[in-house]
Order: structure tokens, then C-alpha cells, then sequence
């Protein structure tokens, strides 16, 4: 693992990692006392598009507390509340998605996933992810920088073999052409790809080598804390779009800087196109895809995947 920074010693980040799988399966109790596709919906967000249940709330809710008993001077960074919690300057920040995939959980869709990821002074360092079905594999996928990626005690590993094969899989977002472009030459994206609206999950089933690679348009922070270092473990690659070309993620920054902001709200506005893939992939991928320009692009495509989550929702519950 390539890191510009000094990682904390093993025995710490064993113990945080430890902590971390914790969290995931107090998180799992809760949401499993949700039926999905039985609980009331609302939406979030100046667009009013973004859904948020119950089950989101009490998860994050929960998460907080418990980092803030074992970790005081941690900060968190969660989707559904705009409030830091613990120090704004730690050099650890908790990262959490209560349920990503919120939409796919309101439909009684199974492909969601409760995701916990750690940063030391940025740089990702601890995930834990529970998926509570067997779409994926039910149980809690975590891994460690340096300890390998593991679901419960099962070691997990990119695929392998020739690439690329026209019957591998492969996770693209919804509007996948208004974000990115092949270069003229390049013919179409490898693979049967697919659209399963949890990026969180999306980067589990690279991890198992169910997907040959991921794309993502416009993942936000904690959508991706705890996929970024179960991917990585177990042997794949990262790469976040930044200055025009792909680039290894390291570290999480902000791409704007505001005069008194902490560390805590300014990753909070993170936000970058991804690509996570088995090594073949993510080398052949860079050298081909490209995000695509214009100022409205990144409102554009934003809009259009708020709208086409909420009408798909809307759709299956009343279907």
C-alpha cells in the first residue's frame, strides 16, 4: 500500500479494525429489525430526491454514540446529519453510511449495505461493511491496511484470469454516458455491466471477484471510506478522477478549500469519480475512460441519478 503518510503502528489499527467490526454488527442488529420494502420513506435535500428511512437514522444515531464512548477524540463524518461530532481537527474521522443503497432498501430491493470506514489524517485506513442478505453474502466484509480483506473469517481476493472476457461482470453508474467518455478507438466498456444502486456494495463485489470493476460518477465520501480499503486489501485498485487523467486515491481531499473549516466538514465535501477494479481492469480502464467536461455536468448527472432513485422507488412500491 503506496501512502504519502505514516500509518499507525499494527497493534492500533487491529484494534481500531476490531472496533470497527463491532460497530458493523450492532449496526446490522438494528437494521435487521427493519423489514425492507415495509418502512415509510422521506425525502432529503434541497431537490427533495435523496431517501432516508427510519432505520437510517437510528443506525447513524447509533454509530455516533458508540464512537463517541470508545473514541472521544475522533471526529465522524455520517451522511444523514451536517454535525461534526468529536474533535473537528482529529486525525481519525470516523466515516459513516448508515444504509447505502437507502433507495433499494425502501423498495425491498436486496442489495444494501451498512458502511463504516476509519481515516488517519485522511487516508483510509479501516473498513467495515454489513450486508444483511445473501445477494452478496450476508455477514460483515472488513479489512485493514496491511491485514488483508476478510467476510467474517473468509479471505477475499480480486478476480483473476484472462482480461478482458466478455462474460465478466462489471458495475456502471445510471447516465453512464453523460459522465464519461471512451476515448475513439477504445469501442465499449468491457464486460456485462450493471446497474445496482449501492456503491457500497458495488465495491464488495469487486472485492469477491464477483465484478471485474466498478465504475463510479459521482461517489461521495462515505459511500466509498470502507469499499476504498476492503478493495485495496484484497489486491485491487483505487483510482479517483483528479486534474483530468486517473489517479491512485490516497488520501481523501477536498477539492476546495474554506478560510475556518475543519477537517470533519471539509470531507464532507468530497467528491470524485471512481474507478475500482482488479489491477488489469483499472490499467486498461485509465487509459481509455475519461470524465467527461462542462460546468453542468457533475449538477447534471447528480439531478438525473436523484430522479431516476426516486422514480424507481416510487415505481416498486406501488407496482
Amino acid at each position: 500500500m503506496n501512502m504519502s503518510i505514516d500509518l499507525p503502528d499494527e497493534p492500533v489499527l487491529k484494534e481500531l479494525h476490531d472496533a470497527s467490526v463491532r460497530l458493523a454488527r450492532g449496526a446490522g442488529q438494528i437494521l435487521l429489525q427493519y423489514e425492507p420494502g415495509a418502512t415509510s420513506v422521506d425525502y432529503k435535500g434541497k431537490w427533495k430526491t435523496d431517501p432516508v428511512t427510519e432505520a437510517d437514522l437510528r443506525i447513524e444515531e447509533f454509530l455516533r454514540g458508540e464512537v463517541a464512548r470508545e473514541f472521544p477524540d475522533h471526529g465522524v463524518v455520517g451522511e444523514e446529519s451536517e454535525e461534526s461530532a468529536g474533535s473537528e481537527d482529529a486525525d481519525y474521522v470516523w466515516v459513516i453510511d448508515p444504509v447505502d443503497g437507502t433507495a433499494n432498501f425502501a423498495a425491498g430491493v436486496p442489495f444494501y449495505a451498512v458502511s463504516i470506514g476509519l481515516l488517519y489524517r485522511g487516508a483510509p485506513v479501516v473498513g467495515s461493511l454489513y450486508l444483511p442478505h445473501s445477494f452478496a453474502g450476508e455477514g460483515v466484509y472488513h479489512a485493514w491496511a496491511g491485514g488483508g480483506a476478510f467476510v467474517e473469517d473468509a479471505p477475499l481476493r480480486v478476480s483473476d484470469g484472462p482480461f478482458p472476457k466478455p462474460s465478466a461482470l462489471a458495475g456502471v453508474p445510471a447516465g453512464f454516458g453523460w459522465v464519461f467518455s471512451m476515448k475513439r478507438g477504445s469501442g465499449r466498456v468491457p464486460g456485462e455491466t450493471r446497474t445496482m444502486g449501492s456503491i457500497a456494495c458495488e465495491m464488495v463485489l469487486v472485492a469477491r471477484g464477483v465484478f471485474e470493476y466498478s465504475v463510479f460518477g459521482g461517489s461521495r465520501i462515505w459511500d466509498v471510506a470502507a469499499g476504498v480499503v476492503l478493495a485495496r486489501e484484497a489486491g485491487g485498485v483505487v483510482m479517483e478522477w483528479r486534474g483530468g487523467e486517473w489517479r491512485p486515491l490516497q488520501v481523501f481531499e477536498p477539492r476546495t478549500s474554506v478560510a475556518g473549516e475543519g477537517t470533519s466538514q471539509a470531507l464532507r465535501r468530497w467528491g470524485a469519480p471512481l474507478l475500482v477494479g482488479r489491477p488489469e481492469a483499472a490499467e486498461y480502464l485509465a487509459s481509455r475512460l475519461a470524465v467527461r467536461g462542462g460546468p453542468f455536468r457533475a449538477l447534471r448527472s447528480r439531478i438525473q441519478r436523484a430522479v431516476s432513485r426516486r422514480r424507481h422507488s416510487q415505481q416498486l412500491k406501488t407496482g
